[in-house]
């Protein structure tokens, strides 16, 4: 017998989270992440954290706007636990030593964004607050001894014996295989942007914890609802594309088109305030006919508001204050997941799963602006409070499969699937999609599998959540949400009372 660490493998803020409240009860924590604690798509949040902390608002208005938000499909009860421990969550930031923006009365300074009824998104740094935030953790839980970091690491699979999940097989730079045995593993791994031609995901999002997960036969639900970004910088062969916050139309910014014209009144009386999906058929619809700009020329104190951006932008010859700025959607968060409860138990005894990989209910068809990171903290906070204490785990009976293998380095075949993959999901199962599209994309995509190299699992892996993401939209005949059927009319938007 041996002891081991609960295995957490990600490091966004969800996996950081984890590790920290662990190590803050004194209870040692293995992290495993693909390439350095800095890089998820945490690091890259620039719009900030909602919470009601603000003059006038409550966590019961902040509910209500995130269940209008999911078009119906949203679970009150996990609603009502991120708007109620989500202030907690920011106190203790705010201990930590998270730096947010104040205003001139040295009070936090709360934003407005699309589909919040008060102004309630902190920042830090203007439009740095994941950068911020991510930089705030590594540096505690890199210097906690109880905290073990495996850098440059991938997990391979999940080891289930018994029914349960019993660790995992993890690689190290293109190393032989080799398990992590641990008495619970939590997936914190992210994203899938990177199976889309155009995201604002970083390269590492490759939807491997969905992959891993359903291969071990845990549950995944609702893999159609995705959200794409109204307003990503549209540059020819750009990927990740840099995204221009939702802060920024939040400051004034508006959307035009090719003749100057508002168009987003077309599609919401909110305008540029509405919920993400509906803004970004409205951008793609400009796009496909003539293009589609963000005017921010009238937005006060640019530079100083939304620093990363006006430096992201000056670094493309663009500016703010002169230019209208072409955009386009780009894939940008998945709403659905590994099925959990409110703890982060996941349907396979051993397996929790936490942070956007993850799918607690709470964003139903449609994520509400700037609630990924709260939902990746408190969260997280409940994993590292409901996971097993550090104990004795039996030895397995023979090697994990594929212990002791060496990986296999991807190769010039392989990334050309992948190119093709990601122009089918953008073009058949992106912003609309339809029967036909769909269909489309499952025998292109099943044609994809059968050329993959037997031994490259990480295209194979890719393929997988695909298909699986096609299939669901095939099978949802309605459109609501981040899921858009042309073949079928759009329901009423609908809310729930918290």
């Amino acid at each position: 017998m041996q002891d081991a660490p609960p295995l957490i493998i990600g490091s966004g803020i969800a996996g950081l989270w984890t590790a920290w409240r662990l190590a803050a009860e004194g209870r040692a924590a293995r992290l495993v992440t693909k390439e350095t604690l800095a890089d998820s798509a945490s690091a890259w949040a620039q719009g900030g954290i909602a919470v009601a902390l603000g003059p006038g608002d409550n966590p019961r208005q902040h509910a209500a706007d995130t269940l209008a938000a999911g078009d119906g499909l949203s679970d009150p009860e996990a609603v009502r636990v991120l708007t109620n421990e989500g202030p907690d969550r920011v106190r203790e930031l705010l201990a930590m030593g998270a730096t947010f923006d104040r205003g001139s009365d040295g009070r936090l300074r709360f934003g407005l964004e699309a589909a919040h009824t008060r102004a309630r998104i902190i920042h830090a740094g203007g439009d740095r607050t994941g950068a911020a935030l991510i930089a705030l953790l590594t540096r505690i839980v890199a210097h906690d001894p109880l905290v073990e970091i495996l850098e440059h690491t991938e997990a391979r699979a999940l080891i289930v014996e018994g029914g349960r999940v019993t660790g995992a097989l993890l690689v190290h730079h293109h190393r032989p295989m080799f398990p992590v045995r641990a008495p619970a593993v939590v997936l914190a791994t992210g994203g899938v942007g990177q199976l889309y031609a155009v995201t604002t995901n970083p390269k590492v999002a490759t939807a491997d914890g969905w992959a891993m997960a359903h291969e071990a036969r845990a549950e995944l639900r609702d893999l159609e609802f995705l959200q794409f970004h109204p307003t990503a910088l549209k540059l020819a062969g750009v990927n990740p594309a840099p995204l221009i916050s939702e802060a920024v139309r939040g400051a004034g910014a508006k959307l035009v088109d090719a003749t100057g014209r508002r168009f987003a009144f077309d599609y919401d009386a909110r305008a540029e305030l509405a919920p993400r999906d509906i803004l970004a058929r409205a951008v793609a619809a400009a796009d496909a006919n003539g293009g589609a700009w963000l005017d921010a020329r009238e937005v006060l104190d640019f530079r100083q508001q939304f620093p990363g951006i006006s430096q992201m932008l000056a670094s493309r010859g663009l500016d703010p204050a002169r230019d209208l700025l072409p955009v386009a959607p780009a894939l940008h968060y998945a709403m659905g997941g590994i099925r959990t409860d409110l703890d982060g138990h996941t349907s396979l005894p051993g397996l929790w799963a936490v942070g956007e990989c993850a799918s607690t209910g709470v964003h139903g068809a449609n994520r509400l602006a700037s609630n990924s990171l709260l939902e990746g903290l408190v969260f997280a906070d409940r994993v590292a409070r409901s996971l097993p204490t550090e104990g004795p785990i039996a030895p397995a009976a023979g090697a994990a499969a594929g212990e002791g293998m060496p990986d296999v380095v991807p190769t010039s075949v392989s990334e050309t699937i992948r190119v093709r993959m990601r122009a089918i999901m953008t073009a058949d199962v992106g912003v609309q999609r339809s029967e036909a599209s769909l269909l489309h994309a499952e025998d292109a995509l099943a044609e994809l599998t059968r050329e993959t190299p037997a031994d490259d699992w990480r295209t194979a892996h890719q393929l997988l959540v695909a298909t699986l993401i096609t299939q669901a939209a095939r099978s949802r005949r309605e459109s609501r949400g981040g899921h858009r059927r042309v073949d079928y009319p759009p329901k009423v938007r609908q809310s729930k009372a918290v």
